[in-house]
């Protein structure tokens, strides 16, 4: 019952607060300052909350750990998909650059946004340090791990990519994107998520403690699903139909065209 529990909260997480923060994302822009403040007291409430929870581990505050370590990723993204935490580069790459130099580039692209995220994590282990509920921290060390190794993947090019997901004042990020049906990197992406994967599912399983049974699980679907992601960066699989109701109408109308 734990394990079905744990998957239907990690596959729901991810599924809905990917669609929200697109969803939100897509809004017109002259209501994004409203959206990114109200999203950072909700980040602010997120920190203070964790404070308070990471004294406890029980099934319930594993998932609320969960939930609150989503909530953060989320004001994240938006902070950039807005364009409010970015770089110092917003401008595209230009064609001739090589892979050193998109990947230089590429960085200047989301600097400030990779500093805000060290920040995040560096205060996560400070609240986390020497506490039993460590379930916000592996989560989001997770999806920070999953995708700096799609990031790269990324810059070195993938088959698959949604580019109708960039809201149109980040439209240059699509020129730092090559499209190749492989690249190096890619399988050990791959071996890399597989194994994360494993060690922490595999840790689930052999755990006699009902909270460390759903915190693994949880973590350990998030880093399942994070591979997933990556599958999707080489393989046509149609995902984007999964948060088809996150877009706005004139992106559906282009897509099926």
């Amino acid at each position: 019952m734990e394990y079905a529990l744990a998957l239907l909260v990690a596959l729901t997480g991810w599924w809905f607060s990917t669609g929200l923060v697109l969803w939100l994302v897509h809004r017109p822009a002259r209501h994004h300052r409203l959206i990114f403040g109200l999203s950072s007291i909700a980040m602010v409430c997120s920190f203070a909350a964790l404070a308070k929870v990471v004294g406890q581990l029980t099934p319930g505050t594993a998932v609320l750990a969960f939930c609150l370590a989503l909530v953060l990723w989320g004001w994240l993204e938006m902070g950039y998909l807005m364009g409010f935490i970015t770089g110092p580069h917003r401008e595209a790459c230009p064609t001739s650059a090589g892979v050193l130099g998109r990947l230089g580039r590429g960085l200047g692209t989301c600097l400030w946004h990779e500093f805000v995220l060290l920040a995040m994590v560096a205060l996560l282990f400070r609240i986390s340090s020497d506490q039993p509920n460590q379930i916000a921290l592996w989560a989001f060390s997770v999806l920070w791990i999953m995708r700096w190794s799609a990031k790269l993947n990324l810059v070195l090019g993938v088959r698959n990519y949604n580019q109708e997901w960039l809201p149109a004042h980040l439209a240059y990020l699509d020129s730092y994107i090559p499209r190749r049906p492989l690249n190096a990197l890619f399988p050990l992406s791959l071996l890399m998520g597989l194994a994360l994967t494993f060690y922490l599912l595999q840790g689930s399983l052999l755990s006699t403690d009902l909270s460390l049974i759903v915190g693994l699980t949880l973590v350990g679907m998030l880093a399942a699903l994070g591979t997933l992601e990556h599958i999707f960066l080489m393989v046509p699989l149609g995902d984007s139909a999964l948060w088809h109701w996150a877009m706005p109408v004139e992106t559906k109308l282009t897509k099926k065209r």
